[in-house]
């Protein structure tokens, strides 16, 4: 048991404050004889990991401790007493999650405080990181679901955002926690050896075959087989698959023998099983067989409040002995990552912070740092109800349209570039042709409109507009020499804040200066 473990014992009993003690040995224990609102919600605030009622309490007394806990969800609460049919009802509904009646044997007593605290520890976010109310659902159910005898479980959610985390939670947190947890990429594996990595093999079922082989299932028996990219299997594996599922039985390649097998399949895909099935890539029957139970996992954009504890999570995890110079993010390039889309969701947040722990330009990472390292967001054309200011909405807007601008750059270029990497036709000689000259068009016989003298139009001058005609368009470097110039006007000079006006670093300022002569 850990030893910063701290656990409220409300009772009035001496001797089981002494078996508490025992089965509790290294855990900080509080003992509280009258669990009042008032007493309770002092020493919740303080952080407690477990709450055990005694349930001879007063009815009273009881009553209002489980009041006091109705707003501290992920504090796990232990009852210690005989219940009649009274109590039940009374109880029905209440936080109490767990119960024992005595006596208490101390091994009992001390595995029970192990798995309340475990659970306490993953409701708060120690495994499954985040604050969002998208998250403590996630984990509430994942609790929910995990000690139940369900067989067959399927994760739905975009790529990166966490769908084997999920599974080994359900496994960590399910009676099967003893048992091994075998996981297996469906989309990883060629089509002609997926299913004998499921399914395993005997000697002599093919060329190369020297040995029997078990499949992950038997290799799982008892435990948990996660099956990533479910949605990439092919029919005839799925079949087989169907079969594990219905009658919990296998048949190794090249062999007749049915094997038993007791296991739990989660399955996860990022696609549409719904679709497929209507595309006829995946079997209907066993869609319906695989979602007994399906668990939603949120993408980061939707839960953007728990980038700044997921930031923290993966620095301290990268860190080398703490040695980083990152220290943390301006309160702009916080606000450009919680705005941000994140389409590779944790994986991609994750990424980020190992180069930042690395190779972070600076201490405290501003906007202009991330920006090479995101994508485009996707257009918002609807509005977004946030808690933020103007000021940073208005900032978050500014970053977006760099964003976009650095994507259309990066694709002019890109067009560009294959404009000049392409060969002439064979035969074909590069002549460079000067631009056409437009000449303009004038009507022989112009209608008669009789204008009032104040609105008559200009009268036609042909040269002027020939020579209109064939100005030429200002190029790109003309018009980013002009910006920069109106930006040193507009700050008197001042070099770093004509760069914060551009949305440019200081450094990439002073190579445009020095690149228009303007030093």
């Amino acid at each position: 048991m850990a030893p910063q473990s701290r656990i409220l014992l409300l009772t009035r009993q001496p001797a089981l404050e002494a078996e508490f003690k025992a089965a509790g040995a290294g855990a900080r224990l509080q003992v509280v004889e009258s669990p009042a609102s008032s007493a309770l919600d002092p020493l919740l605030r303080r952080g407690i990991d477990l709450v055990a009622f005694d349930l001879d309490l007063p009815q009273e007394s009881l009553q209002a401790g489980l009041a006091a806990l109705e707003d501290y969800r992920d504090v796990p609460v232990l009852g210690l007493g005989k219940t009649d049919e009274h109590w039940q009802r009374m109880l029905r509904g209440s936080p109490l999650e767990e119960h024992l009646a005595p006596p208490y044997p101390p091994d009992q007593l001390c595995r029970q405080l192990e798995e309340l605290l475990a659970r306490g520890r993953f409701l708060r976010g120690a495994e499954l990181v985040g604050r969002s109310p998208a998250m403590r659902d996630l984990r509430e159910r994942i609790l929910l679901v995990a000690p139940t005898p369900v067989s067959s479980i399927l994760l739905t959610g975009e790529s990166g955002a966490g769908k084997d985390l999920v599974a080994e939670a359900l496994h960590r947190h399910s009676p099967r926690r003893e048992h091994p947890f075998r996981p297996l990429n469906c989309g990883a594996i060629p089509e002609n050896l997926l299913e004998n990595e499921l399914f395993g093999h005997e000697k002599g079922a093919f060329t190369d075959a020297r040995a029997r082989t078990r499949g992950i299932f038997e290799q799982a028996n008892s435990g948990t087989v996660f099956l990533d990219e479910i949605g990439e299997m092919s029919l005839a594996a799925q079949v087989r698959l169907l079969r594990v599922l219905e009658q919990r039985e296998v048949t190794r390649i090249g062999g007749d023998a049915t094997i038993r097998v007791d296991i739990r399949v989660v399955a996860a895909t990022n696609r549409d099983l719904q679709e497929a099935v209507s595309e006829r890539a995946f079997r209907l029957d066993l869609y319906h067989r695989l979602k007994v139970v399906e668990l939603s996992i949120p993408p980061l954009r939707r839960r953007s409040e728990d980038i700044p504890l997921l930031i923290e999570r993966f620095a301290a995890e990268l860190a080398q002995g703490g040695k980083t110079r990152l220290e943390g993010f301006s309160t702009a390039a916080m606000d450009l990552l919680q705005g941000y889309a994140w389409p590779g969701n944790v994986r991609e947040l994750r990424n980020l912070v190992e180069h930042l722990v690395f190779l972070a330009p600076r201490s405290l990472v501003e906007p202009e740092d991330l920006l090479p390292h995101l994508e485009s967001p996707p257009a918002r054309s609807l509005p977004v109800p946030t808690n933020k200011t103007p000021d940073q909405s208005e900032r978050e807007l500014i970053y977006f349209a760099l964003l976009d601008l650095k994507r259309e750059v990066a694709e002019l270029k890109n067009s560009i570039d294959r404009i000049a990497q392409t060969p002439p036709r064979d035969g074909a000689e590069v002549v460079q042709q000067a631009p056409p000259v437009v000449q303009p068009v004038v009507p022989e016989s112009p209608p008669q409109v009789v204008y009032p003298v104040e609105d008559a139009p200009p009268l036609y001058d042909p040269a002027s507009a020939a020579s209109a005609a064939i100005e030429p368009l200002r190029t790109l470097k003309d018009l980013e020499r002009e910006a920069i110039e109106q930006a040193l006007d507009r700050v008197g000079g001042n070099r770093r804040k004509a760069a914060d006006i551009l949305g440019i670093s200081a450094r990439t300022l002073y190579r445009k200066l020095k690149e228009f002569g303007l030093e």
